[in-house]
């Protein structure tokens, strides 16, 4: 049946070229009714300041993902998270949302992939909720947040959990979410300067986590996971060299050689969700692989103007040529995720 029949616009609605790239966004979220309700009673109503709550049903990801021309989207859960301070209201959440993402899939499955979610940072219920995700529901990877209640990634506490995501070879997608401090941690409050999380906190939290689990040793003990980095890096670009120079003076138990740091976030990938042109694409291909760059939209927190805006930016952009750009919209995360093809 043709998406016409099915009310869903074709093809004369999508983003100019991007009909022949036939886009796999890897930073798609969804939000379940169970999780906006939870979201609300746990006072997210305004999710990190952000004015309130993107609905989103299977039938407007489909439309939205038409006019992006998105043949695939891999639904994760965003920012703050589902463990609101109970471990086993935690485990209800991710276990629901990830059937909600699982039933998507299995309803149309070249359209949707799913990054399970897991109860963090409650250890032994997200080792059992890896096993269902994997095992039962057949998830594309995980998503984890930059922090889990003030649990960095790269804490030690977490090896349980990447030691068995390491095991799988999994797929971990990494979102930021609110900084733990004790001025940000009431949910009805804006951070101190008074902007909403996402417009600058969340880069450094991106950035933050991510460094941590290089300096930790992170990545050296676990290298068989595949790390997805949002947002087209946030600030890893600008501050890399920073942390590289910095690094002797930490004391270390391993110092940093930094010829393996530049190698680390080389073997990383990033997409390129938000705001990449025009100033940040450059700084990310002078420490990324090519061949590990993505497409994100960050629909619905993105809006669907504002996402087919920027689709279009990068459809249209001399920063990217026509080869690599393919590659960003499709190839490169072909080679992750063959069932898509």
């Amino acid at each position: 049946m043709s998406s016409a029949a099915n009310g869903i616009p074709g093809d004369d609605v999508r983003v100019a070229s991007g009909a022949k790239t036939g886009r796999i966004d890897v930073h798609a979220h969804f939000l379940p009714e169970k999780y906006r309700s939870a979201l609300v009673a746990a006072g997210h109503a305004k999710p990190s300041g952000m004015p309130g709550i993107p609905t989103w049903s299977v039938e407007q990801a489909l439309t939205t993902m038409d006019r992006l021309s998105v043949d695939t989207a891999i639904l994760s859960i965003s920012a703050p998270g589902l463990h609101f301070g109970e471990d086993a209201a935690a485990r209800d959440l991710a276990r629901h949302t990830n059937e909600v993402g699982a039933d998507a899939c299995r309803n149309h499955p070249k359209r949707f992939g799913l990054f399970a979610s897991l109860p963090l940072p409650d250890i032994d219920g997200s080792l059992s909720e890896i096993e269902y995700a994997f095992d039962t529901l057949n998830s594309d990877g995980v998503v984890v947040e930059s922090n889990h209640n003030g649990v960095y990634l790269g804490d030690r506490k977490l090896d349980p959990v990447f030691e068995e995501l390491n095991r799988r070879h999994a797929k971990v997608f990494i979102h930021p979410t609110n900084p733990h401090c004790a001025c940000c941690q009431d949910p009805t409050v804006l951070p101190p300067i008074g902007y909403p999380f996402p417009m600058l906190e969340f880069m450094f939290e991106t950035t933050r986590a991510v460094f941590n689990l290089i300096l930790s040793g992170t990545l050296e003990r676990f290298p068989n996971l595949t790390i997805i980095v949002p947002h087209a890096g946030a600030t890893i670009p600008i501050l890399a060299d920073r942390v590289a120079g910095l690094s002797p003076a930490l004391g270390l138990s391993k110092p940093l050689d930094p010829a393996n740091f530049y190698r680390a976030l080389r073997g990383l990938y990033y997409d390129l969700a938000g705001f990449p042109l025009p100033r940040q694409i450059g700084p990310l291909l002078d420490i990324a692989d090519p061949a590990h760059i993505l497409y994100g939209s960050d629909w619905p927190y993105t809006p669907e103007p504002l996402a087919i805006d920027l689709a279009a930016k990068l459809d249209a952009s001399p920063l990217l040529s026509s080869a690599l750009r393919s590659d960003v919209m499709r190839n490169n995360a072909l080679a992750l995720f063959p069932r898509f093809a």
